[in-house]
């Protein structure tokens, strides 16, 4: 243990010590920043590295494709060719046009390394094959097909049925040409990822593989990134320059402060130890030398005038100080006290109450709706509201009684030693000076009402005194839902049902439409099957009808996402669908589409909820979308709820896509029918670029696939002919129609 005094003895340093401090502290906070950097720079390149991986799977994957594209056009170019079937028929001078004609007239390529014929026994014409050609041919369809690794190469044996030229239904020979199946890859395609030379495939000599089984075996290394490489030499050298000149500017600092401060500073320090010994005299007239640092010189000259002052000072500092308590205990809106004052007070409740029982009630006030009239009249007639709020209830209290302003729009105020049916009694006093009192004069239209949460502790249950503030608040939340009383007393049964609700209009519209769901209303935009303009189905997008205002999509989802009421939401607009599917407004031969979100389409009650459209199955496309860029974090049971609706004769959907990060991923792990091309890849169709292309691409690849492609926001006859060019099956858009609560025909 130190001994009492060892702080004494080495406290305090002197301002060569703290330099000498800092310039550590800067080093090692240079040195973190550094190591940190140079972290972040081996994440980013492991990043890329990562993604150039991917892209160059990709690339290579295209390839293949290509490469098995030729194959099949080469195969099927031999099996066009007239001289193919002449040497079927006439077989006599074959070894020489197989040897030289078939390969240098035929399909003249690089990489094509053999052709044989074959008789309909699937026997090679010539008696013999050439090149290690098979000599007989199973002449089942799509069985020889195969790739085999020969003395260290890769070659593709592809073959195909030549029809007979009487009978195009009877099959007079077959032909099969050998290719050499890396050289192919490299002359199809362009690499940019990918090194051409590292491309391999892992088969043992002999192997025989099949067509879908050259994909997992392709092996190959990325091509060099030299741009990668010059960013982290750049990184480097700019941490080794960075470290030189704070080196240098360490030691300018050190000198500078222990010239310019230190050593004025103990002059002025020694002089000072002087008068205090009692030479008496001006203070520091004796310290001639001006000083280096204007500051210090000030010092010098302001302390003669210190003292002087000093007596002055001290007779003011009690008005000063009262003055400033005021300042800082009174809200400067309404002039009364503010939330410092009540957390003063409420910590002085607490220590009262900590040595006698006492009585405590706690009255929140919450003005209803006030963000809207904010946002309707201005914040200056807000102001003026939450005056004359401040100025009402300030006059439905009692003489005394401390009114607090919490913030905003919400209120407070304690009362001690008295029941809980005389602070019921002030709050009815509170809610009827709100009524009365006459608002029109700052042109406010609508009546303001407040909600007041009403919590006690009794002098027998003193312990529960602090969780005082949070029962009156939740009470106050209750008071504020549709129905319930203005004035609510907290009861031990609102802490389990109670959520902490926005005091917002929009968030009390979308409670209730949850709750009775009779302010919602469904607008209905149709989706047109192309290249013609014929309604396939409408999308069904959901409005909630508010005190006279629509509301649209863009205020109901943030509350709904905020506070985790997605599943229950969805429930409601599928119920509402279905009222419109029984009440006729769905046209016949059509169908609607539903957008589900994340967590409602893994939960267990959602194909329970959409069975419920059976009935209209045989009659209606009925679509479920779920968004690509929802966060669905169990993906199994999602996949297999979709499933289920698909086996129901729902057609699955993958909306937004290309707005998120796991497209590919989503088609590859859920039954998906159809695809729904976000409006950002749309609008990159009229760039002319390479956005462009990838997004053409993208879609082209997605329709091979076997998925219908869905183009939204479509607003120009020019991106509608765009998206018929590139091969779209269906589009959507305020061109092709508008959502409107009522389907049109």
């Amino acid at each position: 243990m130190l001994p009492p005094n060892y702080l004494q003895k080495i406290w305090p340093f002197s301002i060569k010590t703290y330099a000498f401090g800092f310039i550590v502290f800067l080093a090692l906070v240079f040195g973190g920043i550094s190591w940190l950097m140079l972290k972040k720079t081996g994440s980013a390149e492991t990043e890329i590295q990562q993604s150039n991986m991917q892209t160059a799977n990709a690339e290579l994957s295209q390839a293949v494709t290509l490469t098995l594209k030729e194959g099949e056009r080469l195969v099927q170019s031999f099996v066009n060719w007239d001289e193919t079937r002449q040497q079927l028929a006439a077989p006599a001078y074959y070894i020489y046009w197989r040897d030289n004609r078939a390969l240098s007239a035929g399909a003249p390529t690089s990489y094509l390394k053999a052709v044989e014929l074959y008789d309909q026994d699937g026997k090679a014409l010539g008696g013999r094959a050439t090149a290690n050609m098979p000599e007989q041919l199973s002449t089942v369809a799509g069985r020889n097909d195969v790739l085999v690794k020969q003395s260290g190469r890769d070659y593709l044996y592809l073959t195909a049925p030549i029809p007979s030229h009487e009978d195009p239904k009877q099959v007079s020979g077959f032909v099969a040409i050998k290719v050499d199946f890396l050289k192919a890859v490299q002359a199809l395609q362009s690499f940019r990822y990918t090194d051409a030379g590292s491309i391999s495939v892992a088969a043992a000599e002999e192997e025989r593989l099949a067509i879908s089984q050259i994909g997992p075996r392709l092996k190959f290394s990325l091509a060099p990134n030299p741009e990668l490489a010059s960013l982290l030499q750049v990184t480097i050298n700019s941490q080794y320059q960075t470290a030189f000149v704070l080196v240098i500017a360490s030691l300018l600092l050190y000198i500078a402060l222990a010239s310019l401060l230190a050593t004025p500073l103990r002059r002025l320090s020694q002089h000072i130890d002087t008068l205090r010994d009692g030479h008496g005299g001006m203070l520091l007239d004796s310290l001639s030398t001006t000083l280096p640092v204007a500051e210090l010189e000030k010092v010098r000259i302001s302390l003669n005038d210190y003292q002087n002052k000093l007596e002055e000072m001290h007779t003011s500092l009690d008005q000063k100080n009262n003055e400033l308590w005021e300042l800082a205990h009174r809200d400067p809106l309404t002039g009364i006290h503010n939330r410092r004052c009540f957390e003063d007070d409420w910590e002085h409740v607490l220590s009262v109450a900590a040595g006698r029982r006492i009585n405590v009630s706690f009255l929140l006030f919450d003005c209803d709706h006030f963000k809207a009239i904010n946002d309707t009249y201005g914040h200056h007639t807000g102001d003026l509201v939450i005056q004359a709020i401040a100025r009402a209830l300030q006059s439905a209290l009692r003489h005394g009684d401390r009114l607090y302003r919490l913030g905003g729009d919400e209120f407070a105020t304690l009362f001690l030693d008295s029941d809980s049916s005389y602070a019921q009694q002030v709050a009815e006093r509170c809610v009827e000076a709100i009524n009365h009192h006459d608002f029109s004069h700052l042109g406010v239209k609508e009546p303001i009402r407040i909600s007041i949460g009403l919590a006690h502790a009794p002098g027998t249950d003193i312990d529960n005194l602090a969780a005082l503030q949070k029962q009156a608040d939740i009470a106050m939340y209750h008071a504020k839902r549709p129905g319930r009383s203005k004035i609510t007393v907290y009861a031990d049964s609102m802490a389990d049902s109670t959520s902490m609700l926005f005091s917002n209009r929009v968030t009390s519209a979308v409670i209730e439409a949850i709750t009775s769901g009779a302010a919602l209303e469904m607008h209905y935009q149709p989706v047109i099957k192309l290249p013609g303009k014929e309604t396939a189905y409408y999308e069904a997008l959901v409005r909630i009808r508010h005190e006279n205002e629509l509301l649209m999509p863009s205020s109901i989802f943030p509350v709904v996402e905020g506070r985790r009421l997605e599943v229950e939401f969805d429930f409601a607009v599928i119920n509402r669908i279905l009222e419109d599917c029984k009440e006729g407004k769905i046209p016949y031969a059509t169908g609607v589409s539903i957008n589900i979100s994340g967590p409602a389409i893994t939960h267990s009650e959602i194909v329970e909820r959409l069975k419920l459209f059976a009935p209209y199955l045989a009659s209606y496309k009925f679509v479920v979308e779920v968004t690509e860029t929802a966060l669905i974090t169990q993906l199994q049971q999602a996949s297999a709820n979709l499933t289920q609706l698909r086996e129901l004769g729902f057609m699955i959907a993958l909306d937004d896509f290309g707005s998120g990060y796991s497209s590919l991923g989503y088609l590859a792990s859920m039954p998906v029918d159809l695809v729904k091309f976000d409006i950002s890849l749309i609008k990159n169709l009229h760039h002319g670029d390479r956005q462009s292309s990838i997004v053409e691409g993208l879609a082209a690849m997605i329709g091979r696939a076997g998925y219908q492609v869905v183009a939204e926001g479509i607003e120009t006859e020019e991106t509608l002919h765009k998206v018929c060019q590139i091969g779209f099956s269906h589009a959507q858009g305020y061109l092709l129609g508008r959502p409107e609560k009522t389907c049109q025909y």
